[in-house]
């Protein structure tokens, strides 16, 4: 063959490559394109994103992303996205790449060829727009601050004054064609301010001097797989992606390439992004094989295995907390919060998600009690079939709800559970067994809590007391209250550093065991005692079921910790401690960890703790250091050596105003009319570790005289603020329980009206005075001469007044006297002494006189009493109480009616007949009347008779009081029923029995702290208390009681109370 027609060929099958190659990366940049678990938080149309499609993300300097899609535009502070489009002034087309300059400003390059700048706070389309069709691939800037653009079909441009926004004073200059390319794929910049440029053609260097370009294609680099990007670490190392080739690494040191391909464990040989984060890892994406992360001499993988959703990679970059942002074809924005947390769950092999507890033998092997049996996890097992083992009630008798594992001394395993109480696990036989000696004591076969002392000696809580058992010896005994704990029902046990054993009881506080010493601890507000741990200065951590957690020295509480010092949850589940002194705590919201200089850190799920609820006393820390936590959701293990903590502040931002509910634009110490005084401030902290966990404190100055209390809200609103300069603070805390040492602040000032303005006032001031002095002099002329007429007029009235208020003094005294005299006649007609056993009267009329009375008669052996409420009180009662007692009398002994249904029902009829409360038609003409209740006692049945009209009869027996309704109508009142029929009571009389009777005024007496009636409830309660002291000590405290429920108040009613004792 013609070899001039080979060479043909041959640059034939060369061109095909490249068009090939370029097609696909053109594609890239324009298309529409077991065992553990990493945790990826993904972001896309769901949460707000825009679109899922990520081209490029950034961080600015504020600490917003900017995410760069299909659809344009969009800023993230870590909760809320805003989107931005044409309509907020970007130009044309999907935003493919982001760029942050020296500056802070922030620049996108369009589809299409647009070009957007964000510069203090504005979008505008830069001018340079309008020579670029071809879409922006990457922008970078020399040390000389020019900016230099790549496009797909538009070659290379160099801005010289990228700032300018006026088209006629723009500098720059075009590299296309020949001198350089048409397509540029990415730009580098390298040590030096060197700049790379990959090309359709290969690999450009840009020689500064001459202004030109030349090849590089350094010794060891593959010239068959075109390269797609080029990245130099900072150890001086050249990374090379391809298209299909593989990753290419230029080691300066040992002037020499290595090559990365799938068959090594790279994601995928199509390398879409390089970029190298704040420790010196190399995170390279890949088209369709997900991210692969180098660190030293070792590489680790991410992709739809173990994590990671989508394996089709445009862009990653990290922000200041060291998260890794990953912008992919399908799915948005991955955000990788590293690999600290670990989660196995039942997708993983795990037969429940439920995790109680969970151990690491001494094969380093981990078992996890399950709702479902016991998981046993081998991490050294190749064989996926061979990664798991399990047992269960079915297969083992070992039970199901498994709740406790611990390991012996001897390296036996013993397993307590909530169905088939202890069992211990021989690893020289494979087999459980069921021991006899201790379940004897464990009501329902539940095991409640476990632990083993230095001893070899097993402690076991159940919930009917403690149970110690001597595994050397078989021996057991159980350990109660009656032997000095403070309760039986075994809520935790721990087993100190010092062999002392912290014993919890539920709802009874904390106990501790040494030697054979069982002392109860006291501390104040300490109910239940959930979990426990001993830090290294020998202090015990409670964890509390709502009370967050106490750390007791030995002798005193020292700090107490709760929610509003930035716990999740003051319920306490688990407590751990890790090789640093940094304390674990499990809460039903998520995990803290508390550190040794005592600043809380939260890890929810965003933060990649998973299982967020975590389990009782479920938490284990292994040979390795890692910490175990069982949860709702599987088991997490946690990796402080992956732990990477940036004890950065908060970036903390006031991000809105409203002023009368409307947008306002922020500016320094603005100034608002007195109307605009409904202020609504918008902020937050941007924080994508765990977005959570943040907090805030805010203040307005001087509105607000202390810092509000801890807060999750990012919203606060203040109405009707008055005329006043302001300063409105917040400050935030992240995740790592940081806070800012000064807050962000924002002032303004409310102006007073014009009639509130210093001047305004003056005026007013000046011409008041004016107006007041010439009233005061007018007005003290006119006085004189009406203090002259006045005086004449006094001395005339004067003697008329003291002759009338004589006149007035003689009839009230005259009034006086006589009431007086009738309360000598009602006293009289009262009995004297009480002529019965066990008998009080507590009488208290409300005026000199009263409307109520009491009635006592002996007939034969029957004893009668009664309290009566008559209508009114002060004269018109007495003189109705009178007549009432008169007729009661009469009834009993002229009539010789003894049964008390029967005299009221006589009663009844005298009092309609003797006020006249019919007339010869029938028709009612007073409405007077009594309420009472009467009892009558016969000694020798030992019979108990009452009736009562409305009044009821308070019966006491064994403690409890019973209520003996009365008839719901009164004595007398002819309007209320006319045929009118009392029903007696009978009630047989036990020892200790007591009744009592009244009227209503001791319940309906006002007084207390807020004024209120005390009510016949509470009249109940007194009496029932007062059953322990004889009848005339419970006269004196009912008495003394409603003094002092009266206090100020006063006395509204008559009241008469009477009790009878047996």
């Amino acid at each position: 063959m013609d070899p001039i027609h080979n060479q043909e060929i041959i640059k034939v099958i060369r061109l095909f490559k490249r068009i090939t190659f370029f097609y696909a990366v053109f594609i890239l940049f324009t298309s529409s394109v077991k065992g553990q678990t990493y945790y990826f938080d993904y972001y896309s149309v769901k949460e707000g994103l825009a679109q899922s499609k990520v081209y490029s993300v950034i961080q600015e300097n504020q600490g917003y992303l900017w995410i760069g899609t299909e659809s344009g535009v969009s800023k993230f502070d870590g909760v809320t996205f805003i989107n931005y489009t044409t309509e907020d002034g970007l130009a044309e087309g999907g935003v493919k790449t982001l760029f942050k300059d020296s500056n802070g400003s922030i620049w996108m390059g369009h589809k299409s060829g647009g070009i957007s700048v964000f510069i203090n706070g504005e979008i505008s389309i830069h001018p340079i727009s309008s020579i670029i069709k071809g879409d922006i691939t990457s922008f970078i800037e020399d040390n000389e601050k020019q900016l230099w653009v790549t496009t797909y079909g538009d070659g290379l441009i160099r801005i010289d004054n990228p700032y300018e926004l006026d088209a006629s004073k723009l500098t720059y200059e075009q590299y296309k064609g020949k001198r350089l390319s048409d397509r540029v794929v990415t730009s580098t910049k390298a040590f030096g301010d060197t700049l790379f440029f990959v090309t359709d053609l290969g690999i450009k260097k840009f020689n500064k001097s001459e202004n030109s370009f030349s090849n590089y294609l350094p010794k060891g680099l593959t010239s068959y797989f075109p390269t797609t990007m080029m990245h130099q670490d900072r150890k001086g190392d050249i990374w090379f992606g391809t298209f299909h080739g593989g990753l290419y690494r230029y080691i300066l040191k040992e002037n020499k390439f290595v090559i990365y391909d799938s068959r090594d464990g790279l994601a995928n040989n199509w390398i879409s992004t390089i970029i190298e984060d704040s420790n010196g890892n190399i995170w390279v994406g890949t088209w369709g094989g997900g991210v692969t992360k180098f660190s030293g001499d070792s590489y680790k993988t991410y992709n739809n295995i173990n994590g990671l959703i989508d394996p089709k990679i445009y862009c990653i970059n990290e922000d200041v907390e060291g998260n890794i942002l990953i912008g992919t074809n399908e799915h948005g924005l991955a955000v990788f919060k590293g690999e600290k947390f670990i989660t196995y769950s039942t997708a993983d092999g795990l037969a429940d998600q439920q995790i109680w507890s969970v151990i690491e033998d001494k094969y380093k092997n981990f078992w996890f009690g399950t709702n479902k049996g016991i998981s046993v996890y081998n991490p050294t097992a190749k064989e996926p079939s061979k990664k798991f083992t399990y047992y269960n009630q079915e297969k083992n008798s070992v039970g199901n709800q498994i709740r406790f594992l611990k390991n012996d001394r001897d390296g036996n395993l013993w397993v307590g559970t909530n169905d088939n109480g202890l069992n211990m696990y021989d690893f020289s036989t494979g087999r459980f067994i069921y021991n006899m000696v201790v379940n004897r004591y464990i009501n329902s076969l539940i095991v409640t809590a476990l632990d083993i002392d230095r001893q070899n000696q097993l402690w076991v809580g159940t919930i009917d007391g403690l149970v110690y058992y001597d595994i050397n010896n078989d021996k057991s005994t159980i350990l109660t209250q009656i032997n000095g704990l403070s309760g039986n029902e075994i809520s935790s046990i721990y087993v100190d550093s010092k062999d002392k054993v912290w014993v919890g009881v539920v709802n009874k506080g904390l106990n501790f065991i040494q030697d054979t010493l069982i002392k109860q601890v006291d501390i104040e507000g300490l109910l239940t005692p959930e979990c426990m741990v001993e830090d290294k200065d020998g202090n015990i951590w409670i964890g509390t079921n709502n009370k967050g957690i106490f750390v007791y020295n030995g002798n005193q509480v020292i700090r107490t910790i709760t929610q509003n010092d930035g716990l999740l949850s003051n319920l306490i589940t688990q407590l751990n401690i890790d090789i640093e002194n940094n304390i674990y705590v499990g809460t039903s919201q998520g995990l803290n960890k508390i550190d040794n200089k005592g600043n809380i850190h939260t890890y929810t799920e965003k933060s990649g703790f998973t299982g967020i609820e975590a389990k009782k006393n479920a938490t284990y820390r292994d040979n390795d250091g890692n910490l175990w936590f069982g949860t709702v959701k599987g088991v997490v293990k946690y990796q402080p050596k992956m732990e990477i903590d940036v004890p950065k502040e908060p970036l903390t931002h006031i991000s809105k105003l409203r002023v009368n509910l409307k947008d306002r634009i922020m500016k320094s110490d603005q100034k608002f009319n007195y109307r605009e005084n409904s202020i609504i401030f918008d902020y937050n902290s941007i924080c994508l570790t765990n977005p959570d966990a943040v907090k805030y404190q805010i203040m307005l100055d001087p509105a607000d005289h202390e810092w509000r209390p801890v807060t999750d809200q990012t919203m606060v609103n203040y109405s009707s603020l008055a005329p006043d300069k302001y300063t409105f603070k917040v400050k935030a805390m992240n995740s790592s329980g940081v806070w800012n040492t000064e807050p962000v602040t924002y002032t303004f000032t409310i102006s007073p009206p014009f009639y509130k303005s210093w001047w305004f006032i003056s005026a007013i001031i000046i011409l008041g005075s004016i107006g007041i002095i010439s009233y005061i002099k007018v007005r003290e002329k006119n006085l004189i001469k009406e203090k002259r007429i006045l005086e004449e007029k006094v001395a005339e009235r004067t003697a008329e007044v003291v002759q009338k208020s004589i006149e007035i003094e003689k009839k009230n005294k005259d009034i006086t006297d006589s009431i007086k005299y009738a309360k000598r006649i009602q006293t009289a007609v009262l009995p004297p002494e009480i002529p019965f056993e066990n008998t009080f009267v507590l009488y208290r009329p409300k005026d000199i006189v009263s409307g109520d009375f009491y009635w006592l008669e002996t007939v034969g052996n029957k004893e009668m009493i009664a309290a009566v409420d008559c209508t009114g009180h002060g004269v018109p009662g007495a003189f109705l109480a009178i007549l009432g007692h008169s007729m009661l009398t009469k009834i009993v002994r002229e009539y010789g009616i003894l049964q008390p249904a029967e005299i009221l029902d006589r009663l009844d009829v005298e009092i309609i007949s003797a006020l006249h409360q019919k007339d010869v038609t029938g028709e009612r003409i007073v409405n007077d009347g009594m309420d009472l209740a009467i009892m009558c006692y016969n000694k020798d049945t030992q019979i108990l008779e009452y009736a009562g009209a409305y009044n009821p009869l308070f019966h006491i027996r064994n403690g409890e009081l019973e209520e003996i309704k009365a008839d719901r109508f009164p004595i007398g009142m002819t309007n209320i029923l006319e045929n009118k029929k009392f029903t007696n009571h009978e009630i047989k009389i036990e020892k200790g029995d007591a009744f009592y009777i009244f009227s209503d005024g001791y319940a309906d007496q006002f007084g207390g702290d807020d004024g209120r009636k005390l009510r016949k409830k509470n009249m109940k309660d007194l009496i029932v208390s007062y059953q322990n002291i004889p009848m005339k000590e419970q006269s004196k405290e009912l008495e003394n009681y409603i003094v002092n429920w009266m206090a100020n108040y006063e006395q509204v009613d008559d009241i008469v109370v009477i009790g009878r004792g047996f």
